[in-house]
């Protein structure tokens, strides 16, 4: 039995996974970035798994190895016949964590088969279900008496018309039920990088739905609660097999792109004992285990807070938990090879994460809309912070990363000067 604070010797397994087969451009998985970093600090040999090199986290000095694996949408058998196989070239325990969704997913699903090998850090096929389609996340929140918007669930044209001739509190949303779809190079034409489409009128609800085609309609239809970002709370965390709380902490969301329904660029640690008791009552309620991130936006009007989502995996901002005191990732893996672990459940306030271009981009789009000045947005960085892709010990992928933002910053704009002005319409 090890003691409390010493790390079994054994080895993380951190996939990831490429949207669109054909992908020739690179990428950057933050979430394996920032797992990676947390385990490969701590002593803990890394393998990153990945179908191909393009990802920039696969340049962190902490990757023990890189192994190219099948990827999972081209055929889900041969990924699992892949990393039964690996395990023969790793002695002692060997733990696979996932970094993202659909990985998240896979894992869970393929779960029964793959303790034979590994200690898998995704919940049991039967809570995925549950977690990964937001139609049954919301089912089993209203059985434990959390708040959610107000959703529906339209499946045919005729659903979307009896919708519009009743509902008359707008704007709205358009959601997929299962997130990552939308994240798939099939279906940016509809997503366009955005988590929800915007709808303001009835003639909109109906526009958007005819858009979308058949392949994108499993989706729901969300009231939009008002308030600005930074009512947006998530509850980062991990869970044991039998649902002890071994390590979590709060975040409050400032700045995401695109601005109206985008990804995260700046949040901050913080307390909140409402997202912490409602998070636990959701988490244990549904028997989840791993990694989550659970958030919640705050509802000024009744004075609640909603439930958004249920991420089941590390979020993109997973690393602020170990910049604020609570390494997650760290805590997850000495858990899984079963070791002595204590609960970590207090942190620091006021430690930020931010990603540098993209929170630029977000300050800029936002212009007179509320947002900080450039000097406002320098300010807010005099405090503790950790930026998404740089770190002091490890710079190799934020090299690469914001390399790849420069050139496409600079094509768009040679694009742009380059692109013929319109041509004044002569009278007719």
């Amino acid at each position: 039995m090890t003691r409390p604070g010493q790390i079994t010797p054994g080895t993380a397994f951190v996939i990831s996974h490429e949207p669109d087969p054909n992908r020739r451009t690179s990428s950057t998985s933050l979430i394996a970035l920032a797992v990676t970093r947390s385990l490969g600090r701590q002593g803990v040999p890394v393998v990153r798994l990945h179908p191909n090199r393009l990802d920039h986290s696969l340049h962190s000095k902490y990757c023990s190895e890189v192994a190219l694996c099948p990827d999972m949408y081209q055929s889900g058998p041969a990924l699992v016949e892949y990393l039964l196989q690996l395990t023969s070239r790793y002695s002692g325990k060997r733990v696979l964590i996932p970094a993202s969704d659909d990985c998240a997913e896979f894992l869970g699903a393929h779960r029964p088969v793959l303790e034979h090998a590994y200690r898998v850090c995704a919940a049991r096929p039967e809570v995925m279900q549950h977690v990964v389609n937001k139609r049954r996340q919301y089912e089993q929140a209203e059985r434990l008496g959390i708040p959610i918007p107000e959703t529906y669930f339209p499946e045919s044209r005729s659903d979307i018309e009896r919708l519009a001739a009743t509902i008359d509190n707008y704007p709205y949303i358009i959601k997929p039920l299962v997130a990552h779809t939308w994240r798939l190079a099939s279906m940016q034409r509809v997503s366009q990088g955005r988590k929800a489409l915007l709808v303001r009128t009835p003639d909109e609800l109906r526009s958007a739905w005819l858009s979308m085609g058949d392949d994108c309609r499993d989706v729901m239809l969300q009231e939009v609660i008002g308030g600005r970002d930074e009512q947006l709370f998530t509850f980062l965390a991990y869970l044991s097999d039998n649902g002890t709380p071994l390590a979590y902490c709060v975040r409050r969301k400032i700045r995401q792109l695109p601005v109206d329904f985008g990804y995260c660029t700046m949040t901050v640690s913080c307390h909140d004992d409402v997202v912490v008791r409602q998070s636990l009552r959701l988490l244990q309620g549904i028997g989840f285990s791993g990694i989550c991130g659970v958030e919640y936006k705050f509802d000024a009007v009744s004075g609640e807070y909603k439930l958004i989502e249920i991420n089941p995996r590390p979020v993109n901002t997973i690393g602020l938990a170990p910049a604020c005191g609570v390494d997650i990732p760290c805590i997850a893996y000495r858990d899984l090879v079963g070791d002595r672990v204590e609960p970590v459940t207090t942190w620091r306030d006021g430690v930020t994460w931010y990603r540098l271009y993209a929170d630029l981009m977000a300050v800029r789009q936002l212009g007179g809309k509320g947002g900080p000045s450039y000097f406002e947005w320098l300010r807010s960085l005099r405090g503790p912070r950790i930026e998404a892709a740089y770190a002091r010990d490890d710079w190799r992928p934020a090299w690469h990363h914001y390399r790849d933002v420069i050139r496409l910053h600079v094509a768009s704009r040679v694009s742009r000067a380059l692109r013929p002005a319109p041509q004044p319409r002569t009278a007719q």
